[in-house]
């Protein structure tokens, strides 16, 4: 059987058996979480995934033997995990060192259980390093709060007041604590955290504009496009069609 007809042949086995592969979004989504450091969020999207287990599969078949299967998707959701996070700034050499680690650990494991387990354990590494990332330069306990605060609400309206009402600590300390250890306001972190994650969408996704804003919380898809052209230069369909499904790294590598 040639590659065209063993490529028709599943195709219609899938569709005829209503066999459903995980959804593109949601696992771009899983990965923008952990690049986020969004470590609350990640371990409710994992809390859905795991009731859901049971529903029909929606992931592809990469092997006949289950356990070889499983190390394959955790194999390759180790790779992109650690692409996505060199895009949002870990350091290159972690990253992938320590995707080599951890695919060493998949190599060793001799269950799908355990395998399930070691991805679930990656990718909550990678998320708390990425939140270490953000808030390594940071010393003061409230700015600390502030940031985890802020990347845990980030698809919500945040203002000042509510962060320091949340932190119960006046608003106007926390404001200059803030800008003396981030080196910029808290509406301006809101403001660059949110419009991160727009880009991150609008790289990797086909939601509208008016999704994304609705999304991200703003109050109008008209506010989130002047926010949006304001930070980066361009309205966010010209910021799609330079960078879809363009990374970091391949960008660097064309440059090289």
């Amino acid at each position: 059987m040639t590659i065209d007809e063993e490529l028709e042949r599943l195709l219609l086995t899938e569709r005829d058996n209503d066999i459903m592969r995980f959804a593109y979004n949601a696992e771009i989504n899983r990965y923008g979480l952990i690049a986020a450091g969004d470590l609350e969020g990640l371990k409710k999207d994992l809390e859905r995934s795991d009731k859901d287990k049971n529903s029909p599969s929606r992931r592809g078949v990469l092997s006949s033997d289950s356990l070889s299967n499983e190390k394959y998707h955790a194999i390759i959701m180790t790779a992109l995990v650690s692409r996505f996070c060199i895009e949002h700034g870990f350091d290159i050499a972690v990253s992938y060192t320590l995707s080599d680690i951890f695919i060493r650990k998949i190599d060793r494991a001799s269950t799908p259980e355990e395998v399930r387990a070691i991805a679930n354990e990656i990718r909550i590494e990678y998320c708390m390093r990425m939140r270490e990332l953000s808030t390594k330069q940071v010393v003061s306990r409230y700015v600390v709060l502030a940031v985890d605060y802020i990347r845990a609400h980030v698809q919500e309206p945040i203002t000042v007041e509510q962060v320091a009402n949340e932190l119960s600590v006046n608003a106007s300390y926390l404001s200059k604590l803030f800008k003396k250890e981030m080196g910029k306001s808290i509406s301006e972190y809101i403001r660059d955290s949110k419009i991160e994650i727009a880009e991150h969408m609008l790289r990797h996704l086909d939601d509208t504009s008016l999704q994304i804003s609705n999304y991200l919380g703003f109050s109008s898809q008209s506010h989130f496009i002047q926010v949006f052209r304001k930070q980066t230069g361009m309205t966010p369909e010209e910021y799609r069609k330079k960078h879809y499904h363009k990374s970091w790294i391949s960008e660097q590598e064309a440059k090289g």
